[in-house]
């Protein structure tokens, strides 16, 4: 399932742009019945009949967010998924977000410091960029290694209740719009005539004034 879910996303990738994502495109990427995983394996031959009941999913799903691009518009809708990915329990562990690379590069890190990098490891100079850019070309048993580092690395954190390292998923265009919008605005000083919804300000002299 790791493989499969890391090959949806660079699948998906190459279709999301800073004005928007190109959902049509997505939704090819994602159904097209050549689509494989890294080591060549067409998702469709090793679903089978579970394959049909996936590519309906597909379909329901990009329909949802392509009305919600209609409705909402396309920058709003970018950054819905790109909060939802940064750090949520279902996706902000998965390869693609800033945590997974954190937290690979620890446990490999980590490991290496306390000799417990497997005997059939890669150069160990090359197993960090291995495990944090592309896990799903590691064999079967680096790869289970690799699952199970990254959720030791987690249990030593949250067990010595250390603090979780900041992982940057946003792209800076989004990182800036963000801040842009989290900025106070100048000019939407409360203390102007009128509120926000258009009553107006209670004049605090108002009584003891002649």
């Amino acid at each position: 399932m790791a493989r499969a879910n890391i090959a949806a996303t660079r699948a998906v990738l190459p279709h999301v742009h800073p004005e928007g994502v190109d959902w049509p495109a997505v939704r090819l990427a994602l159904t097209t019945p050549a689509r494989r995983l890294a080591d060549g394996h067409a998702l469709g031959d090793i679903l089978e009949e579970g394959w049909a009941p996936i590519l309906a999913s597909i379909h329901r799903q990009i329909d949802l967010w392509q009305q919600a691009d209609e409705t909402l518009g396309p920058e709003t809708v970018l950054r819905l998924p790109t909060v939802h990915g940064s750090r949520t329990e279902s996706v902000g562990e998965w390869w693609g977000s800033g945590w997974h690379e954190t937290t690979a590069r620890r446990a490999v890190a980590r490991a290496a410091t306390n000799g417990g990098l497997p005997a059939a490891a890669l150069d160990a100079a090359q197993v960090p960029d291995a495990a944090a850019c592309h896990p799903d070309l590691l064999d079967e048993g680096m790869f289970a290694w690799l699952t199970n580092a990254i959720f030791e690395e987690e249990s030593l954190l949250r067990d010595a209740l250390l603090p979780i390292p900041a992982a940057v998923t946003f792209p800076d265009w989004a990182a800036q719009d963000l801040l842009d919008l989290l900025q106070p605005d100048p000019d939407g000083d409360l203390s102007e005539d009128t509120h926000p919804g258009g009553s107006e300000t209670a004049d605090p002299q108002a009584d003891t004034k002649a």
